[in-house]
């Protein structure tokens, strides 16, 4: 923990810099709607925000095993300016089925952050990146995270805005350490896409893929695929207040997974 602690510390003191040096730059410049990104449901937003959101995930995988799992994840994000973000996402997971894997508890928690360089956005462009950490607060004997296993996923990103499109491109790699004797290295590589289109001044429509690989073991280079169409509604005209859903389809190695994703996001 302390070496993860030291990790964070480092990204930190790296990106801050730079991010208040841009945002100094840009503080003439009151109108940064163009800068904002509308959130996608499974993509990382590219922009640093100030907002709760509260999910629930149910995923249902209809092989031999039968696995129905649940899962409600709250995400507090704190921006420090319109560059550099903090954010920290707590989830409860409960098993329904197999009946005899039924269980129920905390997952890792995750915490992130993430920076945004402000220099191209006259032009609707917005290029990051940042670090996100799993932590060990989960539990091995109900099959729920892990409760020694650290996660350290650093990532990139790119967004891209013109009128009432969107484009977000991420690209991620996972590493697990603290791992214990006879414990396989895992290892991942990742890529998320998500295109939204304003079909109204309310309504957003959006379809989002993800793609990732195991980089070692007996599942490497198997690309595991999923593809998630998505609505997203603003009640409110001030759009402070969001609602989501989004169902995922799993491609290929995992086509007979299923997870349907309901989202709510208040934004300070």
């Amino acid at each position: 923990m302390r070496r993860l602690f030291a990790v964070n510390l480092i990204v930190l003191a790296l990106m801050f810099p730079l991010a208040e040096l841009t945002a100094q730059e840009h503080e003439e410049d009151h109108d940064h709607d163009h800068l904002h990104f509308s959130h996608p449901l499974v993509t990382e937003s590219p922009s640093p925000d100030t907002k709760l959101r509260l999910d629930y995930i149910g995923t249902r995988i209809s092989d031999q095993i039968g696995l129905h799992e649940n899962v409600v994840r709250l995400e507090g994000e704190y921006a420090f300016n319109h560059s550099v973000s903090v954010s920290v996402v707590t989830p409860f997971v409960w098993r329904t089925a197999p009946s005899a894997s039924r269980a129920s508890g905390l997952g890792n928690i995750e915490v992130s952050l993430k920076a945004a360089s402000l220099m191209f956005g006259d032009r609707g462009l917005l290029l990051g990146g940042g670090l996100s950490s799993t932590l060990p607060t989960g539990n091995d004997s109900k099959g729920i995270g892990s409760g020694h296993i650290v996660e350290l996923e650093p990532f990139l990103d790119l967004g891209y805005r013109r009128n009432g499109l969107e484009f977000v491109g991420l690209a991620r790699a996972s590493s697990t350490f603290r791992r214990r004797a006879g414990e396989e290295v895992e290892r991942t590589l990742a890529f998320d896409f998500s295109a939204l289109y304003q079909l109204q001044s309310r309504l957003e429509g959006l379809i989002e893929l993800t793609t990732e690989r195991a980089l070692f073991g007996p599942d490497a280079g198997l690309p595991r695929t999923s593809i998630a169409p998505g609505l997203k509604a603003f009640p409110f005209q001030n759009r402070q207040i969001m609602f989501g859903a989004s169902v995922e389809l799993g491609t290929g190695a995992i086509h007979e997974t299923r997870a349907l994703l309901l989202s709510g996001f208040y934004h300070f």
